[in-house]
């Protein structure tokens, strides 16, 4: 059944609370709802079952998630009217602050294509209740506990999300982490995540030229040659490493 497009970054039945009155008559779902405080109070029960598969599949988490109940127990015995947890409340923020985007801002864009987008759940949690970019994760990881950590961190992702569209694993993601990290002057840091691509993407010459820019800013203009030199060895069309090397008064 199709309804009205679902507001992103709500999580399983957030919007909503099932009556109390449900559970003790062990009726699920129920004929009738409570405490809608976002969604329409038109909404009916079978509408709602069928938003909260979406937030569901969305978002990959269980109703427990955000609801009072105990896995693997009967929905019959959750305590959806209850707002007790905080990602209960805080969906709500987002699903609001979703219809502000499609409704307000996307709605103004300027010669807007037809049919238009909307924003949705899977917009940015792709199948995760954290959407918390890869590269993020991997430089809190080292950052916390050094390189080791990190391409466990990165290990564990790509075993489990690869091919999900969860995660970026492309050469990029890793590469603009580990250069946030040097403009923060955490070079050891950027070193260790270039490294871990670099394992990732051998041929490639991204890693090696981000690895000189990070150099570059560490001050050491002998490691930064060298591994913009490695960058062209293994791609002569790379402009940024070419370009660093006649910036440095070096031949590429």
């Amino acid at each position: 059944m199709r309804t009205r497009p679902i507001p992103a970054g709500v999580l399983l039945l957030v919007a909503a609370g099932f009556p109390a009155g449900a559970r003790a008559q062990n009726r699920f779902p129920p004929d009738s709802l409570r405490n809608l405080k976002v969604l329409p109070a038109s909404t009916t029960p079978r509408e709602l079952l069928g938003i909260m598969r979406g937030f569901a599949n969305a978002l990959g988490v269980p109703c427990q998630y955000c609801h009072v109940g105990e896995e693997g127990r009967p929905l019959q015995t959750f305590d959806f009217v209850s707002d007790e947890k905080r990602t209960k409340r805080t969906a709500r923020m987002m699903i609001q602050m979703v219809q502000v985007i499609n409704q307000q801002t996307l709605a103004s864009l300027p010669e807007r294509p037809s049919p238009p987008l909307d924003v949705t759940c899977v917009t940015c949690h792709r199948g995760i209740a954290r959407p918390v970019p890869l590269g993020r994760i991997v430089a809190e990881a080292v950052a916390a506990g050094g390189a080791d950590s990190a391409r466990k961190a990165y290990d564990q992702l790509r075993s489990t999300y690869y091919g999900q569209g969860a995660y970026d694993f492309s050469e990029s993601s890793l590469i603009e982490a580990a250069l946030d990290l040097g403009r923060a002057r955490k070079y050891d840091e950027a070193l260790a995540v270039l490294r871990l691509n670099d394992e990732q993407f051998p041929s490639s010459s991204g890693s090696m030229s981000a690895m000189g820019d990070v150099w570059l800013a560490r001050q050491d203009t002998a490691a930064a040659i060298q591994a913009y030199r490695a960058a062209l060895r293994r791609d002569s069309t790379d402009q940024v490493a070419r370009f660093r090397l006649r910036a440095l008064g070096r031949q590429p």
